[in-house]
Parts: structure tokens; C-alpha cells; sequence
């Protein structure tokens, strides 16, 4: 790929490079086209692909993932039942979402 897409922002691509040339994770031309197609994706999904390439930075991931603020929380999880946890377990699990929120 001799040209990068012009939605890809130049700084945060190049730390990005950097850090996998640090983890010794160089990327190969193909594993470059295929992690922009990644970007692309996320792209699409409404993701600031700046930020995202950040984050994996900041934290060593040779991956791209959705920011984490933008996972969805337990809560929103439809796969989420703290029903089992009974009265007080309840009561615990929203109050530590509550504050893991900021509330």
C-alpha cells in the first residue's frame, strides 16, 4: 500500500507503526492493508479513528478495537442478568456500574 486513505490521520497511524516496531510486531504490507480495512470498519461505525489508534497505542495492543467508553456496559448487555445475584448482590452490581459511570 503505497498510499494511506486520506481519513486516516497521519500522526496517530504513525505512533500506532512505531509501537508494533517496538513490540517487534512490524506489520507486513498485507497485515497493513488488512488492519486499514479494520479502520475502515470502525470508520463506518462512527468511530474517531484517531482516538482509536491511540488507544491501542497507549495500551501496547497490536489490534484496533472500539474505544472503550463506547462498549457497551454491563447494563446494556442484553446478556447482563443480575437477577441470580439476589437483593444484595443486586443492589452492589448497580451501585459499582453506578460509579464506573460516573454517577
Amino acid at each position: 500500500m503505497s498510499t494511506l486513505p486520506e481519513w486516516l490521520p497521519l500522526i496517530p497511524w504513525q505512533g500506532y507503526v512505531e509501537m508494533r516496531k517496538k513490540k517487534r510486531a512490524v506489520m507486513t504490507e498485507r497485515a497493513m492493508e488488512l488492519r486499514i480495512a479494520d479502520l475502515a470498519k470502525l470508520k463506518a461505525e462512527g468511530e474517531d479513528i484517531g482516538a482509536v489508534l491511540d488507544q491501542s497505542t497507549a495500551n501496547g495492543w497490536t489490534d484496533v478495537y472500539p474505544l472503550k467508553e463506547r462498549r457497551a456496559t454491563p447494563r446494556q448487555s442484553p446478556a447482563f442478568d443480575n437477577s441470580r445475584l439476589g437483593k444484595h448482590g443486586q443492589a452492589t452490581a448497580n451501585a459499582a456500574l453506578d460509579w464506573l459511570e460516573g454517577k
